[in-house]
């Protein structure tokens, strides 16, 4: 696990929506301070790491299934009488103070009492791991007064506050926690140095297990509880459909319930494909205010400070109170605080008992898993049914990945009205209109410009690693990065239908080799415009390298709005690395025939990897696009132009979708095959003379295949139909 904490140096003017809250561009005024005193320094009572993991991991409490990861110091650290002040730097009086806890892997703090004047600005930093999250300002401000900010890496860090000249005294805030990561969340470095991630049975939420939740998984958050626990959340519509972003989780998980207020939301953390990638948990929501809640029968209802942005692509899902148990069930989770998983349960819950002490009868009981297993900060995660539609939260149990049995998850039907006051049932709060609904759909309240959705050209088969580049038989580098030969750019082709326009992209960043903390390396993240190679340059931004992390995704969110064509190239330029640097990103390397992505820049001329390799081998780059103003319906231009090659769109699908290819297609040469590779009825139209429309209405949820066959020989595509 990780945080992408970005250096700020890129960014305009823009908002970020990053590390867990919304931070302005900015950075840090560099204010001196008096070397006889420097900075002063608030140092934690020591501790020792495996002392801490062993006394939060005691049997007992291994029933629940929440994940502690830190161990928290209660101070009141504030700038009214603790660190130093600078007057009238630049037009700001600027404070500073180091907090340290020693041997902690990572850093989060806790703040209470937080109003920050108009134009004051607040930054947190660790210099030696190059950190630093802000500029946090006014638009900060809850009515609660609490604010909860990311962890950063390392064992120290500093707080930055900065005030216009003579506003010292109007407000401020108090640091209230400091928390101690004894466990290593953060992917820096070593991961997880203390422990492991999730455990090896754990079935990544993109790979076919969860097709059929394509749009539900969008719904599932990972929720860091007052800076020391992990839990799982999922955003669940209501009758009156006004998006009010209403979390439901575990009762358990909150100690406090003014622990909400104090808690970070991360949607989206995932890998882009069906492999272990650590995902970029940029996409996060500070501060809740609880609803709902009952200890006994363990469920919880927070309302979110904010609606999720629309490049969150949040889906609120839908719920089913009618107590009806179901033939399968799924659930949706972070286990260990890992990226997002699925696990699957083949036959259906039984009614069961969980402890003692909690509701009789108030809870579902899974059997079995058949695939996946909920862990240790799975908790609170969602029990789906199969049209996608809540029946529970999970509450604990004792499956694991050597035993996967008996897992157990509090009543959805029972928590709708388990008690008469408001503050103790879901109905007063997700059926506002009194409408007595047995169950609510799913729903995605964002269109037009605001719709937004993730492409990559990335497969279940793939497999992503740092590919190398031979000269001679001798290693000259890497396809994906730094190299001898001469290669400078790396893109992506993409082909997204109608008139979108670019939020950002992800590099699945394989190799980060600096000469120091400090260094000013850059890629330049390029934008093109082309249809068989890169043409028009439409856009480019420098990024630091230091900035990212390896082995995980790197979201760059773009300075500006970007319109390309429906077929286009993205991916970066290796601008200014100093000698024995290096940079990579993960690619995967595809057999002769396989759709190539991958187009490189050497000595100034493009290539297409699939032919200038004598062996015809394909490449898909680990390169996921953030897209708006996603437009499903076709574009009057085709979007491929060689004979064989096709794409399908909108994918996932809902039921209608296209087929289009390089040739003429004929309805009645059209098949399409179940995963099992099983025939089904489809219904196929002529849309016009290289495209056909298809309606898999009426079919299960799933992968399908579809076929054509032409005197040219055999087109097949795979979709994912999933109209929830």
């Amino acid at each position: 696990m990780r945080w992408a904490l970005l250096t700020i140096a890129f960014v305009l003017s823009a908002f970020l929506y990053t590390a867990g809250q919304i931070m302005q561009g900015g950075n840090p005024l560099d204010a001196p301070v008096l070397k006889s005193r420097g900075i002063p320094e608030i140092v934690m009572p020591s501790v020792v790491n495996k002392e801490l993991k062993q006394h939060y991991s005691e049997p007992e409490q291994n029933k629940l299934k929440p994940f502690h990861f830190a161990h928290g110091f209660e101070v009141d650290i504030s700038p009214t009488k603790d660190g130093v002040w600078v007057r009238n730097v630049n037009g700001f009086d600027v404070w500073r103070v180091k907090i340290k806890s020693a041997g902690a892997y990572s850093l989060n703090l806790i703040f209470t009492q937080f109003s920050l004047p108009q134009g004051a600005r607040l930054f947190l930093f660790n210099e030696g791991e190059g950190h630093l999250l802000g500029a946090f300002t006014s638009t900060n401000n809850k009515m609660s007064g609490n604010f909860a900010v990311s962890p950063i890496a390392g064992d120290e860090l500093t707080v930055q506050y900065e005030v216009p000249c003579g506003e010292i005294e109007n407000s401020g805030f108090t640091i209230s926690s400091v928390n101690h990561d004894y466990v290593g969340i953060l992917n820096t470095g070593e991961r997880r140095p203390m422990g492991i991630p999730a455990g090896s049975c754990n079935v990544d939420i993109n790979c076919n297990s969860a097709v059929e939740l394509k749009n539900v998984k969008d719904a599932v958050c990972r929720i860091i509880v007052h800076g020391r626990e992990v839990c799982t959340g999922v955003l669940v519509n209501n009758t009156a459909e006004d998006e009010r972003p209403y979390i439901l989780s575990a009762a358990h998980c909150y100690d406090r319930l003014e622990y909400a207020e104090t808690s970070v939301f991360t949607f989206n953390y995932e890998s882009p494909y069906c492999a272990p990638l650590d995902g970029d948990p940029v996409n996060s929501v500070s501060g809740a205010a609880m609803k709902a809640f009952s200890d006994s029968l363990d469920f919880s209802l927070v309302e979110l400070s904010r609606i999720p942005p629309p490049d969150y692509r949040p889906y609120f899902s839908g719920w089913d109170r009618s107590g009806n148990m179901p033939d399968s069930s799924k659930c949706i989770h972070h286990p260990q605080g890992d990226i997002k998983k699925i696990a699957v349960d083949r036959n259906s819950p039984s009614i069961s008992h969980f402890l003692s002490d909690y509701t009789p009868f108030g809870f579902l009981r899974v059997g079995r898993w058949e695939v996946g297993v909920t862990e240790q900060g799975s908790s609170g995660a969602p029990l789906f049914n199969p049209l996608g539609n809540v029946i529970g939260t999970l509450t604990g149990g004792n499956a694991t990945c050597i035993n996967p049995v008996n897992d157990y998850f509090s009543r959805f039907n029972m928590a709708w009205e388990y008690k008469s006051d408001s503050s103790g049932q879901l109905k007063y709060w997700l059926d506002p209109l009194n409408t007595s609904k047995i169950a609510q759909p799913g729903k995605r309240y964002y269109s037009a410009e605001d719709f937004c959705m993730p492409f990559t050209n990335l497969e279940d088969y793939d497999e992503h690693q740092n590919v190398v580049m031979q000269d001679g038989g001798q290693d000259a580098g890497y396809w994906g990065g730094t190299n001898d030969l001469n290669v400078t750019e790396f893109v992506e082709r993409f082909s997204v239908p109608g008139e979108e326009e670019l939020f950002g992209v992800s590099l699945g960043v394989g190799l980060v080799k600096l000469s120091n903390f400090a260094s000013n390396s850059e890629i330049t993240i390029k934008v093109y415009n082309g249809k068989l190679f890169p043409e028009t340059l439409i856009h480019s931004q420098k990024v630091f390298i230091r900035d990212l992390v390896a082995d995980a995704m790197n979201l760059i969110k773009f300075n500006r709005l970007v319109e390309p064509q429906d077929t286009f190239f993205v991916g970066f330029e290796l601008t200014n690395l100093q000698p024995q640097e290096q940079f990579v990103v993960y690619q995967s390397l595809r057999q002769p025939g396989e759709e190539n992505f991958f187009w490189f820049r050497q000595n100034n001329v493009w290539h297409d990897f699939q032919l200038a390799n004598s062996s015809g081998y394909s490449m898909a780059n680990v390169i996921e696009l953030i897209a708006c103003n996603v437009n499903e319906l076709s574009p009057k231009k085709p979007l491929v132009n060689r004979p064989m090659d096709l794409i399908i769109y909108p994918n996932p699908a809902r039921g209608l979708f296209i087929f289009e290819a390089g040739q003429e297609i004929l309805p009645d040469k059209i098949s399409v095959y179940n995963i099992m590779g099983q025939e089904v009825q489809v219904n196929v139209f002529e849309y016009d003379e290289k495209k056909v429309q298809i309606d898999l209405s009426g079919n299960m949820a799933g992968v399908y295949f579809v076929r054509y066959r032409s005197g040219l020989g055999s087109l097949s595509g795979k979709v994912i139909y999933s109209p929830w």
